[in-house]
């Protein structure tokens, strides 16, 4: 079962401009990550608990290049593919 803000994964998806940060805050939060930026940061910082290496940093701006967009919809796309792959293993370890 997939988490999150499908519908806004899926718009940015099609759009990969025009999105602010709340936008991506929204986005990151809706599918598990957590924000770990440091106070009065340039950046924010993204990080998904269950697999660290995912990690996105976000300018704090209205309208911010569509190169996040993509950073973002690969980094989710990254993590459903990853809970499947959990998911499949561990039904494949109930069967045994």
């Amino acid at each position: 079962m997939v988490n999150g803000d499908v519908n806004l994964l899926e718009q940015m998806r099609r759009r990969r401009s025009g999105w602010g940060e709340n936008d991506f805050d929204r986005l990151y939060r809706s599918f598990g990550f957590r924000e770990i930026t440091r106070p009065r940061a340039p950046h924010r910082v993204y990080v998904h608990p269950e697999y660290p290496d995912l990690r996105a940093t976000l300018g704090r701006h209205r309208s911010l290049a569509k190169g996040y967009a993509t950073t973002a919809v690969r980094l989710i796309d990254t993590l459903l593919v990853r809970q499947a792959e959990r998911a499949r293993g561990q039904q494949q370890g109930d069967l045994e």
